[in-house]
């Protein structure tokens, strides 16, 4: 097994195959950002997945460093001046809410609370993500260009295959988390009860039903595998009800609950990660004392597992939702209560950021009386 470089070393490495192609501009390494930004900043490459896919490929990391050679000169490409040069190229994607909140200025629709929708421009050796200024410079909205990725979306073919009792997209056109829109294809899969689906990655859509125990154990087997390979989107689980999508976990009592809820757990720890660097960042440029409180896990006796925030007395704090609240005090016995209980005894203390995870501004602890509204989940 070839060791891997460092970011840095694969950044450089990078850096000189573009140049050797033929790039005369000046290229920028933003080490922060993990990112190539080109002449003027009019536009970045973002590295983390070029990496994961070097590091992983081993024998063929020559191909992939070509690939994102060409991603380079797909993304210093002018964008088209007029609607209708661009309208036939364009695609819909799905990715990761966090995901659109890491990339400046790149529109989205949200999608069952932890998704969003984005646009890109598809081009032969790349796809583009498209800002809101192209938008505004073509006079179309956004909700106008998704239209006619839509329908674009709609002129692919598409390929799904039988496993593991579920239903598992096999295109490998970098659009398979795409078809997660196609909401009437995926009605006509014969599915007990209503439609799963999962999109652990690009290159994968599953779907099964909510009443097929085999099938959403099978789901859940698929998912870990996918999770493991290039360019992951999220470990949450998404119903159809009606026309609409929702974030989804079997009851407690299903066999895969713990399962499932370990994933959403990952995904949901994973978006926190990021977004607690990010506000550190902020807080710190702007003289702020405030703890950005981390989203843990916890587990009960019965073995089911929780998300769990901190609440620590005399500090002003950022809580991220989570299914349980302790409550650290500098004198006394800690608290756990459940969410619900604790907005309704000290959500007058709780003001609501706009952000996405969502977080909760407390600058002041709850009083002996409010805790004891909660009740006490470690008694």
């Amino acid at each position: 097994m070839k060791t891997p470089p460092s970011k840095d070393a694969f950044a450089k490495l990078l850096m000189d195959r573009i140049r050797q192609t033929g790039e005369k501009g000046n290229i920028v390494y933003e080490l922060k950002e993990f990112c190539l930004r080109g002449e003027g900043n009019k536009f970045a490459v973002f590295l983390t997945n070029a990496y994961t896919e070097y590091c992983a490929a081993e024998e063929n990391r020559g191909k992939v460093l070509k690939l994102w050679v060409r991603n380079w000169f797909g993304a210093s490409k002018e964008m088209p001046e007029d609607f209708e040069d661009v309208k036939s190229d364009l695609l819909p994607v799905v990715r990761s809410r966090s995901h659109f909140v890491e990339v400046a200025d790149w529109p989205y629709e949200i999608l069952g609370e932890h998704f969003g929708i984005g646009i890109v421009y598809d081009l032969p050796e790349s796809m583009r993500s498209i800002p809101q200024a192209s938008f505004d410079a073509w006079g179309v909205t956004f909700y106008e260009a998704l239209e006619a990725a839509m329908e674009n979306l709609l002129s692919l073919e598409a390929k799904f295959i039988s496993t593991e009792g579920a239903y598992l997209s096999a295109t490998g056109d970098n659009y398979d988390a795409s078809r997660l829109l196609l909401k009437d294809a995926i009605r006509h899969f014969q599915v007990k009860g209503d439609p799963i689906a999962m999109i652990p990655n690009r290159e994968n859509l599953i779907v099964s039903g909510s009443e097929d125990v085999e099938g959403l154990a099978g789901m859940v087997n698929l998912a870990k595998k996918a999770l493991k390979e290039p360019r992951p989107i999220s470990g949450i689980a998404l119903r159809l009800d009606g026309d609409e999508w929702k974030s989804w976990l079997p009851p407690p009592s299903h066999p895969s609950y713990t399962a499932f809820q370990q994933l959403r757990l990952k995904a949901l720890e994973q978006d926190y990660a990021k977004q607690t660097k990010l506000l550190d960042k902020v807080n710190m440029k702007n003289g702020e004392d405030v703890l950005v409180a981390s989203f843990d896990w916890v587990r009960s006796p019965n073995r089911r597992v929780f998300s769990c925030a901190t609440w620590t007395e005399a500090k002003d704090s950022l809580l991220p939702k989570t299914e349980v609240v302790m409550f650290l005090r500098i004198a006394g016995k800690p608290v756990m209560a459940e969410w619900e209980k604790v907005v309704n005894a000290a959500g007058d203390l709780m003001e609501t950021v706009d952000i996405y995870p969502p977080r909760f501004r407390v600058r002041s602890f709850p009083s002996e009386d409010q805790l004891a509204a909660m009740g006490n989940m470690l008694k």
